[in-house]
């Protein structure tokens, strides 16, 4: 657990808001209230007036300490740009320290039941394939700065050191460290991940959110906005397989939990993640092929069971060639399905490099000043004990084809 701490206290952050808006000088600090909400990087409050001014509610962010893994200013710039073309909430006011954005009034952290759930997904890798078309003004050097960096022998070494400062942790983290440790120096494991990262790699560079759990994203009543993605301090120019197969890993836990360590592994939703894989990848490329009369007679045709059961899968699929015939031939719909396989594989074997990543940051960011109150090395445990799984599963396809 991490306990020191420099953080902005509710009454500076009372002061602050003040400051910025004149509307709410005049008003009593008992007449704010503050609430702390969920977050894993950044400190986030809602602050909301108690008596009618503007704005009435707005959400206070206090930047986080996650060095090695956060560029604050390319974020700065991210979010701005963002909010310019309304794509996310927009931007009020912004410090060194801080910012203050817009509150998502009637936004709802959707639960896992509905991050796993089928219609859920396909209109989120619709509003995904939307984001990656996003030009956005920072660093683009034609390769994915984040799977360099969760592969490389940097990382590694400055994840043993991290380890190797053993007074500070705990008996029980110090035994979870001991089996991140072995596979950290097992150079055969991280041959094999490098070579499989680089198989059949021909996906172009796109502007990636790199971060989507459910605490990133808010479900609404708006029609035009009804799934907005939040929290961009992790967004760089990546691959869109990466990105999705963030998604697939984090549908599967739940960040809502009300029981420390307050995150919990959701069995269901990680067991069936090969076909989630499969129906995610057929969804991203659906919304971005087909026409919206297409989209719309395809999400009447996905049931509860269409993300979770092969025969249910392939019914689906069965049913959106014969829709797709109407427009395309024969061969433009077997080109359209081997890209759809493709992503599958791309999304299958990234969910291993995502897991790998936040291993990372798990070690690197525990016990650090100023890093929040959370179970660092136990999360980061259960992020490799995800990896273990897809990277066993991983082995076995390539095995048997």
């Amino acid at each position: 657990m991490n306990t020191r701490s420099t953080h902005l206290t509710e009454y500076a952050v009372k002061e602050i808001i003040s400051e910025k808006f004149t509307s709410w000088k005049q008003i009593s600090p008992s007449q704010i209230s503050i609430s702390r909400l969920t977050g894993l990087t950044n400190i986030t409050y809602k602050a909301q007036a108690m008596i009618d001014t503007t704005p009435q509610t707005l959400l206070f962010r206090e930047f986080g300490n996650a060095e090695g893994f956060v560029d604050s200013q390319q974020e700065r710039i991210i979010f701005k740009s963002i909010s310019d073309l309304d794509l996310g909430p927009q931007q009020l006011e912004c410090g060194d320290r801080w910012r203050m954005e817009e509150f998502v009034k009637d936004g709802v952290h959707p639960n896992n039941q509905k991050m796993a759930d089928a219609n859920f997904q396909f209109k989120s890798m619709g509003v995904l394939q939307k984001f990656h078309q996003m030009e956005i003004p920072i660093s683009n050097d034609g390769s994915s700065l984040i799977l360099k960096k969760t592969i490389s022998e940097e990382m590694k070494e400055n994840a043993i050191k991290k380890i190797e400062k053993r007074h500070l942790y705990t008996d029980v983290e110090l035994k979870q460290l001991e089996c991140l440790e072995r596979f950290i120096t097992n150079q055969d494991e991280f041959n094999y991940l490098n070579e499989m990262t680089q198989k059949e790699n021909h996906e172009e560079l796109k502007f990636c959110h790199n971060d989507l759990n459910q605490l990133n994203i808010f479900n609404t009543s708006k029609k035009d906005k009804e799934i907005i993605f939040i929290d961009y301090e992790y967004c760089s120019y990546n691959y869109p397989s990466y990105d999705i197969a963030n998604f697939l890993n984090e549908s599967a836990i739940n960040y809502q939990h009300e029981e420390a360590p307050f995150y919990v592994l959701e069995e269901d939703n990680f067991n069936t993640a090969p076909i989630q894989a499969h129906f995610l990848a057929l969804s991203y490329i659906l919304n971005k092929e087909c026409t919206q009369m297409e989209i719309d007679q395809i999400q009447k045709l996905i049931n509860e069971k269409t993300n979770k059961n092969k025969d249910e899968l392939k019914t689906f699929i069965g049913l959106v060639k014969q829709i797709l015939e109407s427009r395309l031939s024969e061969q433009e719909i077997v080109e359209l399905f081997k890209a759809i396989s493709y992503l599958k594989r791309r999304i299958r074997r990234l969910q291993i490099i995502s897991n790998l990543n936040w291993v990372w940051w798990s070690i690197l960011l525990a016990y650090e000043k100023n890093s929040l109150s959370f179970e660092y090395i136990d999360y980061g445990f259960l992020r490799f004990k995800m990896l273990e799984k897809l990277l066993e599963l991983e082995k076995a396809r390539k095995s048997t084809n």
